[in-house]
């Protein structure tokens, strides 16, 4: 355990987080009883019942028996007396209240514990034991901080004034008075031993950098960034126990409470255990899965999440079943509806519909295929495999529609609904095999200036778009059409000028060359 806390402590430096962010909604907490749940409903309007938050996460106590060490508590604490001690020095009042509240509550130290332990059989632990002292001074309206270091808290009594640190983890007499006289005696020799230059010394007062030199990195808390630290340590004991959902869902209470460094990247750790061990692709993947997306600021990007998406994709379209792609459509509900970021959303809906259309049209159903490739291309016009799916499920919509006329309005159709796909020669291809049949349908029925406005269709969009690959047999056959219909005319010169034309875009074709060579 201390090689994975050395980890994250080491990790909190490098990825520092410069602004609060909406990494946990109150709307996403989980609780385990109700009273927890009762609680942290009151730490959204004015908080008036500290001593009930630290015992929220507990299991030991039943509501009455809390309700009842409250009572116990504050009456203890108020018969001490300490208010008839005026006029004595602050040290003096504070050293005997200290040691009776230890006596009373405190019996045994254990790393691994909670508030509620001291009421049920007397275990504490630095965080515990700091919360409680706390309680009696916001009782007594004793002025006090809380101090947070990297892996202790304690608190510090008249801050102002003597600066009485009480180390809550040691038994009676733990208490050590700061005298005035003493923190500018020690910062005269920090200067002296110019540990602080000569102008950090006359920029700032002693006092400043007293805290500063003396009691290191720490920072100043309240009683419920107190509770968030309770709720950080659950959770490594949970870690400890490779119980990771549950550590993630008390981080979750913790970041609420107190969103510091530390439990943004341990609700991050615990995020990704967590999902690493899920491995059933079900509803549950899909919300692990999106809880992820909101670590950006802890390196989590964006084709991670996508490819985590696509694996279940495959797991769950590999199959045929009616069930299993009715689920792949839950599935990516609940995954977008976890996803704050709109961009992986987009990326996300748009991998989903194209893997849709890929699903439909490797089984036949291209109408499906379609629909899901013109939603992908809404997503993002510009994506070329997304292109091809589309042509090539509409190609096969279409290659069963006799009626030549219907196949030339629905390609012009979806040329202006989507103009990207104008330029992929695939699609050309499509129009360009569209014109030649009304082409050829132009001349076989006498309808000549129908049949010349579409050959010149198809000349304009093969002399634009080279490289296609037009069916040469429906080339051959409509300007051999054309060149019959101007030899029976007696139009020879005419005739021949088709049959040249025709070989330019179909130079091996059988039918313009058998043609070619008759007209000699």
């Amino acid at each position: 355990m201390k090689k994975l806390l050395f980890g994250i402590m080491f990790l909190i430096i490098l990825n520092p987080s410069s602004a609060q962010d909406s990494l946990v909604s109150f709307a996403e907490l989980n609780y385990t009883s109700s009273f927890e749940q009762e609680i942290f409903q009151q730490t959204r309007v004015k908080f008036k019942d500290p001593f009930s938050l630290f015992m929220a996460n507990g299991g030991l106590l039943k509501e009455s028996k809390i309700k009842d060490s409250r009572e116990q508590f504050y009456a203890f604490v108020r018969s001490l007396g300490y208010e008839k001690s005026q006029g004595k020095r602050n040290d003096k009042r504070i050293n005997p209240l200290y040691d009776a509240i230890h006596k009373r509550f405190l019996t045994k130290y254990e790393e691994k514990n909670k508030f509620e332990e001291i009421f049920y059989n007397g275990n504490y632990n630095c965080v515990s034991a700091t919360a409680l002292y706390a309680l009696a001074f916001e009782e007594l309206k004793i002025p006090y901080v809380i101090k947070e270091e990297p892996t202790h808290v304690y608190l510090i009594a008249y801050p102002g004034l003597e600066q009485i640190v009480l180390q809550t983890t040691m038994a009676v007499g733990a208490t050590q008075t700061i005298s005035a006289e003493f923190r500018q005696q020690y910062v005269k020799m920090l200067r002296d031993q110019k540990i602080i230059s000569a102008r950090e010394y006359s920029s700032y007062g002693a006092d400043a950098l007293f805290h500063k030199y003396y009691f290191g990195e720490n920072t100043d808390i309240n009683l419920e960034q107190l509770a968030g630290i309770q709720y950080c340590n659950e959770a490594l004991y949970l870690f400890q126990e490779k119980n990771y959902e549950d550590a993630f869902q008390s981080l979750q209470k913790a970041y609420y409470l107190y969103p510091s460094e530390r439990s943004r990247y341990l609700l991050y750790l615990s995020s990704i255990m967590s999902f690493n061990e899920h491995q059933q692709i079900d509803s549950v993947h899909a919300v692990k899965l999106g809880r992820l997306s909101q670590f950006k600021s802890m390196g989590i990007q964006n084709k991670q999440i996508i490819s985590e998406f696509a694996t279940a994709t495959h797991k769950l379209l590999s199959n045929s079943t009616t069930r299993d792609k009715e689920f792949y459509d839950h599935y990516h509900r609940i995954l977008t509806d976890e996803v704050s970021d709109s961009t992986l959303v987009k990326e996300i809906n748009f991998f989903y519909q194209y893997e849709k259309s890929r699903w439909a049209f490797n089984r036949g159903y291209y109408q499906e295929s379609l629909v899901h490739a013109e939603n992908a291309i809404n997503v993002d016009p510009a994506d070329e495999e997304a292109q091809m799916m589309l042509i090539s499920a509409l190609g096969n919509t279409l290659q069963n529609e006799s009626d030549a006329s219907v196949i030339e309005s629905t390609l012009e159709g979806y040329a202006v609904k989507f103009p990207a796909i104008t330029k992929n020669n695939k699609f050309n291809e499509l129009r360009a095999a569209s014109y030649i049949l009304q082409f050829n349908i132009g001349y076989t029925v006498g309808k000549i200036s129908t049949g010349e406005h579409y050959r010149s269709l198809f000349e304009q969009i093969s002399n634009q778009y080279r490289g296609m690959m037009v069916n040469p047999d429906l080339i051959g056959q409509a300007y051999s059409t054309a060149a019959v219909y101007y030899f029976k005319k007696g139009q020879n010169a005419k005739a021949k000028q088709f049959i040249a034309t025709g070989l330019k875009y179909a130079p091996n074709s059988y039918e313009l060359i058998s043609r070619q060579q008759m007209l000699r």
